[in-house]
């Protein structure tokens, strides 16, 4: 069979968070792997809790699953516990949902967000049993193919990437998977690959100018992700994402992603609103956010909001903006966000001084910032983040002060009413901005400032002062800027052990050094500021927006000249928009809403019940909490007439029974809710089977006629059967006879740092040995079945990855 799956499960009980390993996600398009498909494996260089949030891996994923002749499944960097046992263990990694060796796909498809991830996809290559250089990769390896924001620079990684994707890859992924199925030698797939506009392929060298991919089909979000994935685990981001607006016209100099996602195209209200109503409707959702690169500069977004007021109101969820510029803040879009229970504010004024902001182009001025600051607290706002840099272009030594005197102004108006929270980011020169040119500052003067920041803050309680690490913003420097003798510094570095160098844990500064030192690099040479007629390693890449008018914006930087917005102002003469490609805005009175006070239901007679269902297989490994989670979801597809809590943070009333350890299945555990009005239970029952995801299995319904039945202590005992591998049978066995014989069994446990001494002989009604299944009847509280397997049969937890461990029932109190 030549889809072969890996067997690894079993590693999965010694691991930290099994669950980013296990799949079973709600929404899935899993396809069978098959040679008349082109068979995708989508990579995002980080964790699953991060990679699972980034939207653009799942519009991907959405789009290819939709093609008659594609696979596209996805894989995550596993964290180190986990990549070390497959080493271990001679397994290479594989795709989430398929089960598949990634180095069976026919692309690998990596999305280059940071950097900092740079050594993860070499980590990832080597994991997937791929060679890491593109030049030693044969006809039975994939496709290595990256894209995203880093891609605009290749050079640093091309001796390990087969193809780049530059600019939007809606369109262009239809096209790419077209290529690799034709070609019928690797050669000939590069050939072909190396013909799509956006695309360049390292192989043929620099010669050709590439020319970005922009996406105009944005506004009727045809390529949209429907039916968004639903995770079991916590991800960073655990909302319903709509992408409300792709682009940004505001021009700030320091912004790659500004000029790199130009022009701005936003989405057809109309369009939005069908879309987040029906998704939340049908899934669940407690939260949605409306994204973009500043949220605030949707033409639409106060009337969307207003639209959205009495929807979230009445399915209880929440509504989120990420992203809002300091000039879109104004009284009516804050009272709507607090009344969606958004109380916090975030303004990026990047700058302290106005000499400062506009030399960056950051068109906002210390009234709009303080007139925000204040509506937020005329609203009941508690929480302010400032976002400042230090280290731009042309700072000098006062323009830290003022940094320090705006904070203080803020702190006057408010009264020492709010919670401020300031992160301080070093400047990075990005490649394709006015400031691609510029230095970076040195490590000794960010630091020095940061410090200085927030020295001069700490005598402020309630103010939290945070500062990136000016190291990982010289490496982020170096490799967002290098050319191709940077890839043997990553490579060097790799070789050295740097791995996951966004991790505060992870990253080592001394490896890159050692690293530099080996490869013969000096990072002054990429932080250095590079003459304006120097050639760039990445002037190959064409993203639309002409060379010369980023010379221009230098030049009007130098003299503190501020450049408008084209969206509102005049066009600004970039270079990008043409005929077919411009910027895309709807007007307002597309959507006629107005503002509705709602009023607030208190109900006087509630119902509850409780449902048992099960819990097996690979859901063994889904923690406690993750699965309240999903119950709550559960009740809220189920449209039922569910009783909220009542407070700021609403949600389900829903309580699980006893927590079950990771590694141990349940086939009757049971949730209690409420209902605001009586149901019959068959009805419940019939509501609940349409919403219960089929990775569980619900089994029975019961009416709770009184506070007996509620009450926590209702179950007092839990029957667990244990079945171990044969080869311990006789040791079981004995084991076994020898506790029922024995008077006491002193054991000591700890739990949240404290030491608890207990005699198992009174937690344990009942041990039995029969025909290779231990039974045990145990008390729910006092001792888990893994201090049972360890203090009477000497087996750890780690060890008992060839176990079945099921709890069978819960028993009432006698």
């Amino acid at each position: 069979m030549k889809y072969k799956k890996v067997k690894f499960e079993k590693l999965l009980v010694s691991v930290t968070k099994p669950t980013r390993y296990i799949n079973n996600e709600l929404n899935s398009l899993h396809k069978n792997l098959s040679e008349a498909s082109v068979n995708f494996c989508l990579a995002f260089p980080d964790v699953y809790e991060v990679g699972f949030s980034h939207l653009g891996l799942k519009i991907l994923y959405s789009i290819l699953n939709n093609e008659k002749d594609a696979v596209a499944d996805r894989v995550y960097m596993p964290w180190e516990d986990f990549a070390d046992q497959l080493k271990d263990n001679k397994l290479p990694l594989f795709g989430l949902e398929s089960h598949v060796a990634v180095k069976d796909f026919d692309v690998l498809g990596i999305t280059l967000q940071s950097e900092l991830t740079y050594t993860n996809i070499l980590h990832l290559l080597e994991l997937s049993e791929i060679p890491i250089l593109r030049e030693e990769r044969t006809e039975t390896d994939p496709i290595v193919l990256t894209g995203g924001p880093c891609s605009t620079n290749p050079m640093p990684l091309s001796d390990f990437i087969d193809a780049f994707l530059i600019g939007d890859a809606e369109e262009a992924i239809i096209e790419i998977k077209d290529a690799v199925k034709s070609g019928k030698t690797r050669k000939e797939r590069l050939d072909l690959l190396s013909k799509i506009e956006g695309v360049f392929v390292p192989q043929f060298g620099t010669q050709k100018k590439i020319e970005a991919r922009k996406y105009m089909d944005f506004s009727t979000n045809s390529n949209k992700h429907t039916n968004q994935l639903i995770p079991w685990m916590l991800p960073t981001h655990f909302r319903y994402v709509t992408e409300v607006m792709r682009g940004c016209t505001a021009g700030c100099r320091f912004c790659h992603a500004g000029y790199f996602y130009r022009p701005a195209r936003e989405i057809d209200p109309k369009i939005l609103l069908e879309n987040l109503k029906a998704e939340v409707s049908k899934y669940g959702w407690d939260e949605s956010a409306l994204t973009s690169l500043s949220t605030g500069d949707y033409s639409c977004i106060k009337e969307v909001m207003y639209e959205l007021y009495k929807f979230t109101s009445e399915t209880k969820t929440d509504l989120s903006l990420p992203s809002l510029r300091v000039d879109s803040i104004d009284d009516d879009l804050t009272k709507l966000l607090n009344k969606m229970h958004q109380t916090g504010l975030t303004i990026a004024p990047e700058a302290g001084s106005q000499r400062l902001r506009n030399i960056i182009n950051k068109n906002i001025s210390e009234e709009d910032i303080i007139k925000a600051v204040q509506t937020a607290l005329n609203n009941g706002w508690k929480l302010l983040k400032l976002y400042f840099m230090i280290g731009l272009p042309f700072e000098e030594e006062s323009d830290i002060t003022e940094i320090i005197k705006l904070v203080e102004k803020i702190i006057e108006i408010s009264n020492k009413k709010i919670r401020i929270n300031i992160t301080i980011s070093p400047f990075v020169p990005k490649v394709f901005t006015p400031f691609q040119w510029q230095k970076q500052d040195n490590r000794e003067s960010l630091l020095k400032n940061s410090v200085r920041i927030k020295s001069s803050l700490a005598r402020y309680k309630f103010i939290k002062v945070s500062y990136h690490d000016p190291k990982t913003s010289a490496l982020e420097c170096v490799l967002g800027r290098g050319d191709e003798k940077v890839g043997n510094l990553i490579y060097q570095a790799y070789l050295n052990g740097a791995k996951f160098d966004g991790w505060n844990e992870f990253f080592d500064y001394n490896k890159w050094e050692q690293a530099a030192k080996t490869a013969n690099i000096n990072f002054e040479d990429y932080t250095s500021e590079i003459p304006l007629n120097a050639e760039l390693p990445w002037q190959h890449i064409d993203i639309g927006v002409s060379d010369k008018f980023m010379k221009e914006e230098l030049e009007k930087a130098k003299i503190e000249a501020s450049t408008p917005d084209c969206k509102i102002g005049k066009c600004s003469l970039c270079g990008l928009c043409n005929s077919t490609i411009k910027n895309i805005t709807f007007d307002p009175k597309e959507i006629d809403i107005k503002f509705t006070e709602l009023a607030k239901t208190n109900p006087q007679n509630v119902f509850h019940f409780r449902i048992f269902f099960s819990k097996t297989g690979l859901m063994q490994y889904v923690a406690h909490l993750d699965m309240v989670r999903m119950l709550q979801r559960i009740m809220r597809i189920s449209k039922l007439p569910i009783a909220y809590s009542l407070g700021f943070n609403v949600h389900p009333r829903v309580s699980p029974g006893p927590p079950l350890s990771i590694g141990i299945q349940g086939e009757n555990e049971y949730c209690d809710f409420v209902l605001e009005s009586k149901v019959r239970t068959d009805e419940i029952l019939t509501a609940l089977r349409k919403s219960f995801p089929n990775q569980l299995t619900l089994k029975k319904i019961q009416f709770l006629e009184n506070k007996k039945q509620r009450a926590m202590e209702f179950f007092q005992y839990e029957e667990m059967q244990i079945i171990p591998p044969e080869n311990l049978y006789k040791t079981f066995s004995e084991l076994s006879e020898n506790f029922n014989n024995c008077e006491s069994k002193m054991y000591t446990r700890i739990r949240k740092g404290k030491e608890r001494t207990a005699d198992l002989k009174k937690l344990v009604k009942q041990i039995s040995w029969k025909d290779g299944e231990l039974n045990i009847i145990k008390s729910i509280v006092g001792a888990g079945i893994f201090d049972i397997l360890r203090e009477v049969y000497g087996i750890q937890r780690e060890d008992t990855n060839e176990f079945v461990i099921i709890r069978k029932r819960l028993i009432e109190k006698e």
